[in-house]
């Protein structure tokens, strides 16, 4: 191809994009273009339009790097930012600030990831909020995978670790946990080890404020966990009992616990 058919094609895929951006469907004239320069065709006409949604304002943080291997920064980045926070919708200006990206480079993101049913694309005047499909068949698997590595417990194993030994056993319980949380819901987060309440609120602020959720850490010694536990303490019994993710951890540190 040479320079001048290149340049037509930049602007035929940025034309398509510009109507992405404005919430207008894909001309037909346009959706050859769109198809011909990646490798998803131009679905985004088959994209319903679902209402007005007013968006909360926020921001996310992504961290690790086995999400970015799998899946590319600014990807990671935009499914963090949609995914964490599935029943929230966000406009195209602030998904582009909350991602620190190039706006060009969120645009393509967004186009792929609704052309490929993970986003809803909602327009509301001249605005366009991209939410996360909790209807996509992936959906359970590509929240988990998000919850995992950039969401809540990736961002509270990276506040738990400065204090070292002293947790022996983390994991999230109640609401997230079931994955039943809506946007009110807190994180519930049981801490076993040496580290004193006071400690584990101190190391857990960054996290609460990164995840724009209240985190609430129920903070046993561990001698003291295994006594409930043998005395069948209601809550510690139905916590221990009930779903969880780990986040210090796992289901042999839980066993030596529960023996």
């Amino acid at each position: 191809m040479n320079k001048a058919a290149t340049r037509r094609a930049r602007w035929r895929r940025e034309s398509c994009l510009r109507y992405v951006d404005l919430g207008s469907a894909i001309p037909e004239s346009h959706r050859a273009w769109y198809g011909s320069s990646t490798r998803h065709t131009a679905l985004l006409a088959n994209v319903p339009v679902w209402g007005m949604i007013i968006p909360i304002m926020g921001a996310t943080t992504v961290g690790t790097s086995s999400g970015r291997a799998l899946l590319g920064q600014t990807r990671l980045s935009v499914l963090a930012l949609l995914y964490g926070r599935p029943d929230e919708a966000r406009y195209l200006n602030d998904i582009v600030r909350a991602v620190g990206a190039g706006t060009g480079a969120v645009q393509r993101e967004l186009a792929r990831l609704t052309a490929a049913g993970l986003l809803r694309r909602v327009v509301r005047g001249k605005q366009v909020y991209f939410q996360a499909n909790a209807h996509a068949p992936v959906f359970p698997e590509i929240r988990g995978l998000i919850v995992k590595t950039v969401g809540a417990v990736g961002v509270l194993r990276s506040g738990l670790e400065m204090l070292g030994d002293g947790i022996r056993l983390a994991f999230i319980y109640g609401s997230l946990a079931r994955g039943e949380e809506t946007v009110a819901s807190d994180v519930d987060l049981l801490v076993i080890g040496a580290a004193g309440l006071f400690d584990v609120v101190s190391a857990l602020a960054p996290a609460q404020e990164t995840l724009r959720r209240e985190v609430n850490p129920a903070v046993f010694p561990r001698a003291e966990a295994r006594r409930k536990l043998r005395e069948g303490d209601p809550f510690l019994t139905a916590v221990v009992e009930g779903p969880k993710l780990f986040v210090i951890g796992g289901e042999h540190e839980l066993a030596e616990l529960v023996r």
